[in-house]
């Protein structure tokens, strides 16, 4: 069974999703949104003895689903369908399905070595503009407007930590983790195309990685960025489907 979120499950939901890097991602918008935001909604899977087996969310036509151990996957399957259709959700590779890419999780860290000054927090749009520098790289880019509201609401609630690094004054490069009580996901890491190879996305990644110490942090990513991100001590943990 399938149901919606409200003030008395949301403690269980908090605990099922916590230390999962799909749960992280769930509950950062959680910690942002509430459960009062037509835009941003919550439900979580329940068995037939009531235990709690999968916690999803979607926050306008995306989704993503926290599920560990046994779950109904044809229920949570039909329900994603039902809400965002062929779009799918972003959710746990099962058994026998390829994965469209890896879940790294950090490991002993490495490559410390950074140059430059990092800026923490910067200008929204700031963070944008590295982004749209890089649409159709494998980046969707958002509309501005959603973009800024998101990073305010996150902001706000202190679920997201984002950084850039300049160049001749210009941002060069950025990154951000979405962030939980004990759990972190690093996400948004690009570099504008013109300032690629100088290290600058690595700078981003050791300072967001160094102001988040104690944490765990995993980070979701296609099989060819693998090598890139064990460089900073990231090992595979698992897959993931969208």
């Amino acid at each position: 069974m399938i149901k919606m979120l409200d003030e008395e499950s949301l403690a269980a939901a908090r605990r099922y999703c916590e230390g999962d890097p799909f749960g992280c991602r769930i509950l950062g918008a959680l910690l942002a949104y509430g459960l009062d935001k037509p835009f941003a909604q919550f439900w979580a899977q329940y068995d037939d003895k009531g235990n709690m087996t999968a916690v999803i969310d979607k926050l306008d036509v995306a989704m993503t689903v926290c599920a560990k151990g046994d779950y109904d996957a044809e229920e949570v399957d039909e329900f994603v369908s039902a809400n965002v259709g062929y779009m799918g959700a972003l959710r746990p590779v099962r058994e026998g399905e390829s994965a469209s890419g890896l879940v790294m999780r950090l490991g002993g860290r490495k490559n410390r070595e950074s140059s430059g000054e990092v800026e923490l927090n910067p200008e929204i749009s700031d963070l944008h503009a590295v982004l749209e520098e890089c649409a159709g790289t494998g980046f969707e880019v958002p509309d501005f407007d959603s973009f800024y509201s998101d990073m305010i609401y996150r902001r706000k609630a202190k679920s997201v930590l984002t950084a850039v690094v300049r160049d001749e004054g210009l941002p060069a490069a950025c990154g951000a983790i979405h962030l939980s009580d004990s759990t972190g996901v690093l996400v948004m890491c690009a570099a504008v195309p013109e300032h690629r190879g100088k290290g600058y996305t690595g700078q981003v990644i050791n300072a967001l990685l160094d102001r988040t110490a104690g944490r765990d942090i995993y980070l979701m990513c296609l099989p060819s960025l693998h090598g890139f991100y064990e460089k900073f001590g990231f090992v595979t943990v698992g897959g993931f489907v969208y």
